[in-house]
């Protein structure tokens, strides 16, 4: 199934480039980098310089797809586990 703006959230994000545009944690605004894998509570993302790791639940995410658009996704929706994420119901409302 190829990736999309609408089905984002039930994809592996592995890989993508994505900026962080909001956070409780100032330190985490405008950081931008490539996904490097995924847990339940920590998106891990390599930067310029250096590998971090940013909570899900306290971020808003820009995520560019494959086609070059971009989408932009509230960390709270990409809470849990990924591979429990693709199975589970999600609401619209990213």
């Amino acid at each position: 199934m190829r990736i999309t703006p609408e089905n984002v959230t039930r994809h592996e994000l592995t890989g993508l480039p994505m900026h962080i545009v909001e956070s409780t944690d100032p330190s985490f605004v405008c950081r931008k980098g490539v996904i490097l894998g995924e847990s339940r509570e920590m998106i891990h993302f390599r930067t310029e310089d250096r590998e971090v790791n940013a909570p899900k639940s306290n971020c808003v995410f820009d995520v560019t797809l494959p086609d070059n658009t971009v989408v932009r996704i509230n960390g709270e929706v990409l809470r849990g586990r990924p591979e429990d994420r693709m199975k589970k119901r999600l609401s619209r409302s990213w």
